[in-house]
């Protein structure tokens, strides 16, 4: 398979990710807090936490974040 072609995948799997991360991230939020905005600041702290060690894979590998986008 080219360079190429590997391209595609990869942005799939990121795409995966990153929705199975909001995912889980709303789903915790939802079963932690009450209330709207407890519900909002748990969301973007569970997103945080649960995307750094992606971020981190990702420039440990070499890969820039936003390669072909």
């Amino acid at each position: 398979m080219s360079v190429l072609g590997t391209a595609p995948l990869e942005q799939v799997g990121t795409l995966l990710v990153r929705g199975l991360v909001s995912g889980i991230a709303c789903y915790l939020a939802i079963r932690v807090t009450d209330g709207l905005f407890a519900q909002l600041a748990a969301a973007v702290f569970f997103t945080i936490v649960l995307a750094v060690p992606w971020e981190l894979v990702n420039r440990l590998v070499g890969r820039e974040p936003n390669d072909g986008e």
